[in-house]
């Protein structure tokens, strides 16, 4: 752990990143700050000093993997693609990016922050804020893809919505709980062959 004193010019980034992946792993209220600024090689006084309290350090955290992780999936869409293959690739790329490795704890952490009792209600809020832009983006693709002619015209884009994002965070749940790629590609399948063409 870093010694008392040291400046709050460490390397914030980094130390963010380890207190990611940590709060990932073991949940916000099971984690300490004690397990937090040993993680992060900085002491105490100098993670409020730099977070401010141990909420908005998760809260940061929530952010980081928003814009990395999550990106991953619902990102980085190539052009020309279809709206059925951007909702094929997030679910596509879930069992392949949400499963356990030597470096991450598997799951998505924003799904995980849907359990109010195992966080505050402001880290709750957000959490469902980003994913309610999650489900909206599904929603988005899927009314283009009806205007294009990809979904049939009777398709119904709010159920096929909740149908397609409760899919996701099966995966996510099931990730968390050490389903591989192949499981998790498998129920990915399964959700896709639902869809409605023409």
């Amino acid at each position: 752990m870093g010694t008392a004193g040291r400046p709050r010019e460490f390397a914030k980034d980094i130390a963010l990143e380890q207190a990611l992946v940590l709060s990932w792993a073991k949940g916000y209220r099971s984690t300490s700050i004690q397990a937090l600024s040993s993680a992060m090689d900085i002491d105490p006084k100098s993670l409020y000093a730099a977070f401010g309290s141990k909420e908005e350090l998760y809260l940061s955290a929530l952010d980081r993997y928003a814009a990395t992780y999550d990106a991953r999936i619902w990102g980085h869409m190539p052009p020309g693609q279809t709206h059925r293959e951007r909702v094929c690739a997030v679910l596509e790329r879930a069992a392949r990016y949400l499963i356990r490795t030597d470096v991450t704890p598997g799951g998505c952490l924003i799904t995980l922050a849907a359990l109010a009792e195992e966080t505050t209600d402001r880290i709750s809020q957000i959490a469902r804020g980003h994913r309610a832009y999650r489900l909206g983006l599904l929603r988005t693709w899927l009314r283009a893809a009806k205007e294009q002619g990809e979904l049939r015209p009777s398709a119904d884009i709010v159920d096929l919505s909740l149908l397609f994002f409760a899919g996701f965070n099966g995966i996510a749940v099931q990730a968390r709980d050490g389903a591989n790629a192949d499981e998790l590609t498998a129920i990915a399948n399964l959700l896709i062959a639902a869809w409605p063409g023409r």
